[in-house]
C-alpha cells in the first residue's frame, strides 16, 4: 500500500526532524551511504527552504517501492511569497534571504529528478526524487504521483493507493477504510492485495472480489480506473464516496460511483467506459480533498510532473479532519 509521511516545518526546530526521519527511512531500506547523505542534504535544504521563504509549510515522504527498483520521494508545499525567478534559484549561491544560498541548487544537484512550481504571493511546490546507486532505470508508459496522509494525531492512514502497469495498460485504484486509524487502514491494505492479485480482472469484477473481501473488515469506498491508449478507452468503476477525474483539452470529464460500502454486499457496481485522448491526465482522490476542485488559477501546472500536481491539490483542497488521498497520472506520448 502506498502511503507517505507528513512533518510540519514552522520552524528551523523542525527542519531536524525532517532530516533525522529520511534518515532512518533510507537506512532501512538502502545500504547505500552516498544516497542516504544525499537525501539528508536535500530534505533539509528543502525544509529550510519553506521555513525561511515560504514562511513555513510541510514536507510529504514517500518511499518509492516498485518491481526492482526503490527511493524516496520528496514534497515540500508552502503557501508563502513564491519564487519570481526559479531558474536564478536553481544557481548555487543566489538567496532572497541574506542566506548562503545553497538551497535550491544543492537540491537540483543532488536530486535525480527535480520539479517546482510557483506563482508569486501562491506559494511553492517542491517535488525531488531520489534513488540508490545501481537503481535500474525501467521505462514506464506512464507517469505516476500521488499523496496519502493519515489525519492530524493519527499514524496510520486510513485511505491508500495503488498502481499496476502492464503491457502498457495501467490500473489505478484508490480507497477509502470508514473511518481513520488502524481497522481503516486495515480495511484498505485488504482491498489493495486483492487489486493487486487482479490485474487481469475486468474493473468492476475486481470491486465485486473486494467487497466479499471486505466483509470481515469495518468496509471502505473505493475505484479503480483502467487507462489503455492502445485501445482510445478508459474503463472505471467505484462504491461510494471517491472522486474519479480525467482532464483532456482543457475539458474535464467526472465519472460517478455506485452508493453503498464495499464489505457490506454491494448489489450493483456500474462500469463506466469513455474515449482516451492522448494528453489526458487521469485525478482520482477520497473524500479527504474536496471535489469541487480546479487548476484554472493554475496555469501550466497540468504540464508538471504528476507528483506536483498531487501535492498542489493535496495542499490546496485538503479537507481538515480526514485522511487525505490524491493521486495523478499522465501518459506518455
Amino acid at each position: 500500500m502506498t502511503s507517505s509521511h507528513r512533518i510540519s516545518v514552522v520552524e528551523e526546530s523542525q527542519v531536524g526532524v525532517a532530516r533525522r526521519y529520511v534518515a532512518e527511512i533510507c537506512a532501512r531500506f538502502s545500504s547505500d551511504e552516498i544516497f542516504c547523505a544525499k537525501a539528508a542534504i536535500v530534505v533539509t535544504e528543502i525544509a529550510r527552504n519553506v521555513v525561511r521563504h515560504g514562511k513555513g509549510g510541510e514536507i510529504i515522504v514517500r518511499q518509492i517501492l516498485t518491481l526492482g527498483a526503490s527511493g524516496l520521494e520528496l514534497l515540500a508545499l508552502d503557501q508563502g511569497p513564491g519564487l519570481r525567478d526559479f531558474a536564478e534559484c536553481l544557481r548555487d549561491g543566489f538567496s532572497t534571504a541574506g542566506t548562503e544560498g545553497s538551497g535550491l541548487g544543492a537540491i537540483n544537484r543532488l536530486s535525480d529528478r527535480l520539479e517546482v512550481f510557483s506563482r508569486p504571493g501562491r506559494g511553492t511546490v517542491i517535488w525531488a526524487r531520489l534513488h540508490p546507486a545501481g537503481t535500474p532505470k525501467m521505462a514506464h508508459a506512464f507517469e505516476t504521483g500521488g499523496v496519502s496522509v493519515a489525519v492530524e494525531h493519527e499514524k496510520l492512514c486510513g485511505d491508500g493507493w495503488e498502481v499496476l502497469e502492464t503491457g502498457g495498460v495501467l490500473r489505478a485504484m484508490v480507497v477509502d477504510g470508514l473511518g481513520h486509524g488502524p481497522f481503516a487502514e486495515q480495511a484498505s491494505r485488504e482491498a489493495i492485495a486483492v487489486f493487486r492479485s487482479q490485474a487481469s480482472t475486468g474493473v468492476a469484477p475486481t470491486l465485486k472480489l473486494i467487497d466479499q473481501a471486505l466483509i470481515k473488515t469495518r468496509g471502505a469506498a473505493a475505484a479503480i480506473m483502467e487507462l489503455s491508449p492502445r485501445k482510445r478507452q478508459v474503463t472505471a468503476a467505484g462504491v461510494g464516496n471517491v472522486s474519479m477525474r480525467l482532464l483532456q483539452n482543457g475539458r474535464s470529464k467526472s465519472f460517478g460511483c455506485d452508493n453503498g460500502t464495499l464489505g457490506a454486499g454491494v448489489k450493483r457496481i456500474t462500469e463506466f467506459r469513455h474515449p482516451w485522448v492522448d494528453g489526458s491526465v487521469l485525478v482520482m482522490h477520497s473524500d479527504g480533498i474536496k471535489a469541487r476542485w480546479s487548476l484554472d488559477d493554475y496555469p501550466g501546472i497540468i504540464r508538471r510532473h504528476p507528483g506536483v500536481v498531487a501535492g498542489l491539490l493535496y495542499r490546496d483542497f485538503q479537507r481538515e479532519g480526514d485522511d487525505a488521498t490524491v493521486i495523478v497520472v499522465r501518459h506518455h506520448l
